[in-house]
């Protein structure tokens, strides 16, 4: 028999450090979407550039800021979507929803003389939240770093982050107030014996558990630990294993 102990446990995710992977999941003329630990950011960039007068074939402009240092948005000068600005959008890769507790960012230009806000507006459900976007400042010079510690940023499944010239997302902490427990399946396997699998695979988050009785008696960490899949043996009339964490 299988259970599943639903988490009450939020999860903490701070980003980005060289132990996080990067994977490249769409790409388009102007914007390329990455994932990693769990979130994706579609970051725009200005691929159609042409490096200036007299060239006419695109190179793109090269990013400032390299993974894993942060994730750099660029304005658009030229092609469909010139004068859109710098945007990312992040959201977490099954959808769900997340908070953003804080975040950095560097502006890569000089915002004094005229001023700047960074834009950012949640979305549920793929619409906005706000009639209007919240605001942050980001007045100063080039390589300038703001950081933000935002509990408003709470329980959306989506933000917009925009400025109307290249910055870059430098750190990031996230919480996911209600992770979705992995999916414990079971399978027959020859002479007595069963194969217990779960997804998505957690790694250490989350343990095996047994007893005797679904009702009764005080749940014990299986051996296999977090061992995922793990063979078990299947000799006694019943047994009962739930994922913990």
């Amino acid at each position: 028999m299988l259970g599943i102990k639903p988490s009450a446990h939020a999860v903490t995710n701070v980003l980005f450090s060289a132990t996080q992977t990067t994977n490249l999941v769409a790409t388009n003329i102007n914007s390329d979407t990455i994932e990693t630990a769990g979130y994706r950011f579609t970051l725009s960039r200005d691929k159609l550039f042409t490096g200036g007068y007299g060239l006419t074939n695109p190179i793109g402009r090269s990013l400032r800021i390299q993974w894993p240092d942060g994730l750099e948005a660029q304005a658009i000068t030229t092609g469909p979507n010139v004068g859109t600005g710098a945007r990312i959008t992040l959201t977490r890769a099954d959808g769900q929803p997340f908070d953003i507790r804080r975040f950095s960012f560097r502006i890569l230009g000089n915002t004094a003389g005229a001023g700047a806000m960074l834009e950012i507006m949640p979305l549920v459900n793929g619409e906005d939240a706000f009639p209007d976007p919240l605001m942050y400042q980001a007045t100063g010079f080039y390589g300038q770093t703001f950081t933000n510690v935002t509990p408003e940023l709470f329980g959306y499944d989506a933000y917009k982050f925009k400025l109307y010239m290249d910055f870059a997302l430098m750190n990031l902490t996230l919480v996911d107030p209600s992770p979705p427990p992995p999916t414990l399946a079971i399978q027959p396997e020859p002479r007595g014996f069963v194969t217990l699998t779960w997804t998505p695979d957690t790694g250490t988050k989350w343990i095996l558990q047994e007893r005797l009785s679904l009702t009764a008696g005080t749940w014990t960490n299986s051996p296999s630990g977090c061992t995922n899949p793990v063979i078990v043996p299947a000799t006694l009339p019943a047994k009962f294993y739930r994922m913990f964490n």
